[in-house]
């Protein structure tokens, strides 16, 4: 019996020494006073048991316990913490989770000092010999596995005879897995797989396995085409692989992709053929899908890149256009010339949005409220977008149906359906709103419960092919001039960007039904009112910093606020920004800013501008596309106000955030 003690204390070494002769004189002990020196004579000497004082200088017992155990070659000797305190139940703990197998206290009892360590060293020798019984079983096991890999080879060598059958089922799917098709050209035999009868509308016996199958239900006019790629490929000169159109069993022509390789004999004679026939259905149709996102990734890029310039353009015509009006009274015959100048930058500033909406780039502003208060606000502004000859009917739940939403947006969705509505009833008809709940749990859909929009009208309907492109970008059944076919792409854009869905059911001659589902908000705080009260602002009297590289801007909100009692401070770009409120700090009481600006961006000055004052106030403006923002470090819940800005609406914002 082999032991190793490790303890600092030479005295206490002696002390087990001198023990261990009078009552285990079998054993032989090994000696060492520190952690680091004993596990290195541990992995040396291979002791039965090792004692291990926890209390040492550099490394403790715990951490000894932990390597010696993590060692693969000390991993199974028992390790028997030695500590003074009998009774301390934490660093008993503390050992077991280290590794430790046992524990003594000191002073040593005699009997219990022998007690454990042969009870360790009997452990640890049924332990090596399950071991050494485990080796024994695994060596067994890998010797009955090379016998059976013997025996396994020798039954594949038996398999000989079931290659021929095997041979035409391997080369059909050296062409695909798809509809699988086999040609002895020596013979004439045929062989159609039951995917390929399937692919034609044909269960497997209802088509013989003869060639004339095949080509009798080949497009005439692509006759000459196979049979030139045939003699072309038996020739060696070309691959078989050609679309061509099978009749299906409904009359119909399948296109599909054929390909197949031909055998050749000794003498260059082609002997057979095979390959499979694929359905190009799945194919053309994502390739439809890819023209189709490349046509709104063309409109998103071409949105996003005049976004700014532009809106900063409708900022400043529908600004001083408001402006006018505000010095106008409404008998003065100039009143509704600007009147128009405004309307007219809305529309156009609409249009923006829409087009941001639908690549879905458009910068969101998200509240939860009921989408029936929602369908109840805009149901007013559809009576006119309708016209008189047609019957508007709501149906709104009477429960709430908490959604988050960006009002503006949505009221754009409704307004847009209305009016692809009432040009699909150009006799009057009856146009339907409701709203319902779906909760697609119990039908295993992951989405849960989605809050419904459902438009119907009682108009011309589609055909299948107009239902299946009409949100397409551009695309319009109207005549040129009447439509940019812009409208219910941007419909779909926005209920793609609330993470909704859009569907829709049209028979002509019969209506179409459009229904939109989007996420209900369950739980949180209270549902914010649709109909707020938008009075006029107030006026006040505070310093405002204004960040502003576009002077036609700067100008424009200089002007709106100092009308209104603001003290106007300017600045053109992000550092003039940061050195003007580093200067003025204690004064200003609000920084009102574009993101977007020349030699330091509103993100970067906005972060200096906090390490200044922590409790600056900051309002940011921007024209740029809500990804363009993101791109520069935007995050969320700062307080952002986006380009065209109406002057009411600015100052309303303003006013917001210096009461907060």
């Amino acid at each position: 019996m082999k032991l190793l003690a490790i303890d600092d204390n030479q005295d206490n070494l002696l002390t087990l020494s001198a023990l261990l002769k009078t009552f285990l004189p079998e054993a032989q002990l090994i000696t060492s006073q520190s952690a680091q020196d004993g596990i290195r004579r541990a992995g040396m000497e291979a002791p039965d048991a090792i004692l291990l004082d926890i209390q040492m200088p550099g490394m403790d017992g715990f951490e000894a316990t932990r390597r010696l155990k993590a060692s693969p070659a000390t991993q199974h000797i028992p390790v028997i913490l030695v500590t003074a305190h009998r009774s301390d139940s934490a660093c008993r703990v503390m050992g077991l989770e280290c590794g430790a197998d046992a524990f003594l206290s000191k002073p040593f009892d005699e009997a219990e000092l022998v007690a454990q360590i042969r009870a360790m060293v009997r452990i640890k020798r049924s332990e090596d010999a399950l071991r050494r019984e485990r080796d024994s079983l695994e060596a067994l096991v890998q010797r009955r596995t090379a016998q059976l890999s013997e025996a396994n080879q020798e039954l594949q060598g038996h398999l000989g005879r079931l290659v021929e059958n095997e041979a035409r089922y391997s080369r059909a799917v050296r062409g695909t897995s798809d509809g699988l098709w086999d040609w002895d050209l020596v013979s004439g035999d045929y062989y159609y797989s039951p995917r390929w009868k399937e692919l034609l509308g044909f269960a497997d016996d209802e088509l013989p396995n003869r060639p004339e199958t095949f080509f009798s239900r080949l497009h005439p006019e692509d006759l000459p085409g196979v049979q030139d790629s045939l003699c072309a490929h038996f020739l060696g000169q070309t691959p078989f692989d050609l679309e061509l159109r099978l009749r299906t069993r409904g009359d119909e022509y399948l296109t599909v992709r054929c390909r197949g390789q031909a055998e050749w004999d000794e003498a260059g004679e082609p002997v057979r053929m095979s390959g499979a026939i694929t359905d190009m259905t799945e194919r053309q149709l994502m390739e439809e899908q890819l023209r189709q996102a490349q046509k709104m990734e063309a409109v998103g890029q071409l949105a996003g890149g005049v976004a700014h310039d532009f809106n900063n353009v409708l900022t400043v015509i529908a600004g001083y256009a408001n402006i006018l009006k505000m010095d106008l009274t409404s008998e003065s015959a100039h009143y509704e010339l600007a009147d128009q100048i405004a309307a007219a930058a809305e529309r156009a500033a609409q249009l923006t949005r829409g087009l941001l909406a639908f690549s879905r780039k458009q910068a969101m502003s998200p509240q939860r409220c009921d989408l029936g208060e929602i369908v109840r606000h805009v149901e007013q502004f559809l009576r006119r977008v309708i016209g008189e000859d047609i019957q508007l009917k709501t149906e709104i739940l009477p429960e709430p149906l908490p959604v988050q939403v960006d009002l503006a947006q949505i009221e754009q969705v409704l307004v847009n359906l209305a009016a692809n509505a009432r040009d699909a009833m150009p006799g009057g008809g009856v146009f339907t709103i409701a709203t319902g709940l779906r909760d697609g749990r119990g039908n295993g859909d992951p989405a849960g419960k989605q809050a419904v929009i459902i438009v119907a009208d009682s108009g011309e309907g589609m055909d299948e092919e107009t239902s299946r492109r009409i949100f397409e970008p551009f695309f319009t059944t109207k005549e040129v001039g009447k439509g940019t076919g812009l409208g219910m792409a941007i419909v779909y854009g926005i209920v793609q960007q609330h993470k909704g869905n859009i569907s829709l059911s049209s028979t002509p001659g019969q209506g179409t039904v459009f229904t939109i589902e989007l996420p209900l908000v369950e739980g949180g705080a209270a549902l914010q009112p649709v109909l707020a009260q938008q009075g006029v602002p107030q006026t006040g009297s505070e310093r405002i910093l204004v960040a502003e590289d576009d002077p036609n801007v700067r100008n424009l909100v200089d002007m709106v606020l100092s009308r209104h009692g603001y003290q106007v401070i300017l600045a053109q770009d992000g550092e003039e920004v940061v050195h003007r409120f580093q200067a003025e700090q204690d004064g200003i009481e609000l920084v009102l800013m574009d993101i977007i600006m020349p030699r330091k961006n509103g993100i970067e000055a906005y972060a200096e501008i906090k390490k200044i004052q922590p409790r600056a106030k900051v309002l940011f403006t921007s024209g740029y596309t809500a990804d363009f923002i993101q791109s520069r470090g935007m995050k969320e819940g700062v307080e952002l106000i986006m380009k065209p800005v109406q002057p009411m609406e600015l100052l309303r914002k303003v006013r917001e955030v210096l009461e907060r």
